[in-house]
């Protein structure tokens, strides 16, 4: 089978092709010139897909990966494992993650944390994975090493494959969890994108398109899409 032929047949459209994509772009008009904006899983830059520097006061960036503090799309790269933010309270006009909620072992440490930088009226927001999709489900049941063998096979280092624990990956998690800190919802959809993540097979890739067709024909099936694509604020007069 030629896998190109049948990836530009299926997905001739770049909006169906990029969830990260989609995700900047729904973000992008948040990021304002007095904003202080917190990248929450930065990394080094390697694989980001947005430029923000410039566009705001100040572009932060929190990752357990040191060559965060070498990530050339932030002013300031802070060395943390996310349980603790070393910010100050109250300081963060807008915070997002990309595919970070999966790794939160403590969901209500992470969500109190997320409320307690944040100024009143500030936002987070982030795409994760949906813990009923059947990506998520095989990733819950297997181990890490599994897990670095299959990103080497889709042009991942291992270094960059860390444990997942899908604590804070349904809609209901992520409500219960986020209230719980202060923040009110203000998006929260699941979306459903061309199988990234099986392009290394074409006969899997094809099973997943038509999972995809299927999961995006109806909103009956919505809560069996890839992604989570979530906003939340923090409620006014909060500490």
């Amino acid at each position: 089978m030629n896998f190109s032929y049948w990836d530009k047949k299926l997905y001739p459209k770049p909006e169906h092709r990029n969830a990260v994509a989609l995700f900047i772009k729904t973000i992008e008009p948040k990021i304002q010139p007095y904003a202080t904006v917190l990248d929450i899983g930065a990394g080094g830059g390697q694989r980001s897909r947005y430029d923000f520097r410039g566009k705001c006061r100040e572009m932060i960036g929190i990752d357990l990966d040191p060559r965060v503090t070498e990530n050339p799309l932030l002013d300031r790269g802070i060395v943390s494992d996310g349980k603790t933010i070393p910010l100050p309270d109250n300081s963060v006009d807008f915070a997002f993650s990309i595919y970070v909620l999966e790794h939160v072992s403590d969901p209500i440490q992470f969500c109190s944390e997320i409320g307690r930088i944040l100024k009143p009226g500030g936002e987070f927001w982030t795409i994760t994975p949906n813990r009923y999709h059947y990506v998520a489900l095989i990733a819950a049941y297997t181990p890490i090493s599994f897990h670095k063998w299959f990103n080497q096979k889709r042009g991942r280092d291992a270094e960059d494959t860390f444990e997942t624990f899908y604590r804070l990956n349904s809609t209901s998690a992520l409500r219960k969890y986020f209230a719980h800190a202060g923040l009110e919802v203000v998006q929260l959809k699941t979306i459903e994108f061309r199988p990234n993540y099986l392009q290394f097979s074409t006969p899997l890739f094809l099973l997943g398109a038509a999972y995809e067709r299927l999961v995006n024909s109806s909103e009956i099936f919505s809560n069996l899409r890839v992604n989570h694509i979530a906003g939340f604020r923090k409620v006014l007069g909060s500490a």
